[in-house]
């Protein structure tokens, strides 16, 4: 079959790759100059206006191995994957923290990286029933449920699953207590205490190997202005780079764009595609690639970690230490920042990155 894949993002190349293998035509769309989507490595798919060497992840950082399917697919495309520690670090406006052990062993020595330990471990155990509660609750019991029937009153163990929560689906905190239950609890009990690994030479190389499988037509600068359905085929109408209109026939059409495009793009919705897509709204998220380190001055930490949450003036942000996670080996700390930009120093900023991602509540 003739098959048009409408977005070219980590969902959009990984569909082409497979009906690809499968012996279909393939055609790839992408409304952007660069493929990825969410996918942003420096010095692959994006450039940053400073100077910098380096591979840095300015959009999906690291796996978990829960995610079966996809390592699988990464030993299929012989992408090398390596394990990474990751620790956590949550960092009150009014001085107060939590560490994860791994981030206390980095910081502190003697009798403070003690404190430190008990810290964390009286953290724990008022978090047990929280755990209990998020847990034992039956998948049936969540739908229709929002995150606060659980995740009340305010206290830092409720903050620490709504941070997560906020990383995970780059949400504004302010928009968690709101966020389906039935979607971030199994999330979350499935994930947070997870191994993760990330891909060396950057989280692009895997677009690069599907690339070079891929026996399709990938076309970028591609707006798609019309998508018009028969019994028997699909007419798709677009603009490639403003200004050179097509009108192509294809037997099926995938859409691998946020939920809130689908009506935009069909001329012809079916009742059930308007009553599941028309509630959908965008959600615009920025992640920023920087050096600064003033953000851990005021509570002594030196290095920080993989999962650190930051409250400030405009509310929580998260900033995630990327030299681990990316394999740097200078001695310069790199950074990715959601939600931070007021809190870095401008000088220290590397790269600006915005996110089309859907709005969940």
């Amino acid at each position: 079959m003739k098959i048009a894949i409408i977005g070219g993002g980590a969902s959009g190349m990984i569909t082409a790759f497979l009906l690809d293998r499968q012996g279909h035509d393939i055609t790839v769309y992408e409304r952007q100059p660069r493929l990825g989507g969410h996918i942003r490595t420096l010095n692959k798919n994006i450039h940053a206006a400073t100077d910098c060497p380096e591979l840095l992840e300015a959009g999906v950082l690291e796996f978990p191995v829960a995610f079966t399917n996809f390592l699988q697919l990464m030993q299929l495309l012989e992408v090398p994957l390596e394990p990474v520690e990751v620790g956590s670090g949550i960092f009150f406006q009014d001085g107060r923290h939590f560490l994860s052990p791994g981030m206390i062993e980095r910081n502190f020595q003697g009798l403070k990286k003690w404190q430190e330990v008990l810290h964390i471990e009286s953290l724990y155990a008022r978090s047990l029933g929280l755990w209990l509660r998020t847990h034992l609750t039956a998948q049936s019991s969540l739908k229709g449920q929002s995150l606060s029937v659980y995740l009340t009153p305010e206290t830092p163990q409720t903050t620490w699953v709504k941070l997560l929560t906020m990383y995970s689906y780059s949400m504004p905190y302010e928009t968690i207590a709101n966020f389906p239950a039935d979607l971030a609890i199994p999330a979350l009990r499935r994930y947070v205490f997870e191994r993760w690994v990330r891909i060396k030479g950057g989280v692009y190389s895997y677009i690069e190997k599907i690339l070079a499988r891929l026996r399709g037509e990938v076309i970028l600068n591609t707006e798609i202005t019309a998508i018009r359905r028969s019994n028997h085929a699909v007419q798709i109408q677009g603009r490639i780079a403003s200004s050179q209109s097509f009108d192509r026939q294809f037997d099926r059409v995938v859409f691998a764009t946020p939920p809130d495009q689908v009506l935009q793009l069909l001329i012809d919705p079916r009742p059930e595609e308007v009553r599941r897509f028309q509630a959908w709204q965008p959600n615009y998220a920025t992640t920023v690639l920087h050096r600064d380190r003033q953000l851990y001055a005021p509570y002594g930490i030196q290095q920080g970690s993989e999962f650190d949450f930051f409250q400030t003036n405009t509310g929580w942000g998260y900033n995630a230490y990327l030299d681990r996670l990316c394999g740097v080996t200078s001695p310069q700390a790199y950074s990715l920042a959601f939600n931070l930009q007021d809190a870095i120093a401008p000088e220290s900023i590397i790269h600006v990155q915005s996110h089309h991602t859907p709005f969940y509540t």
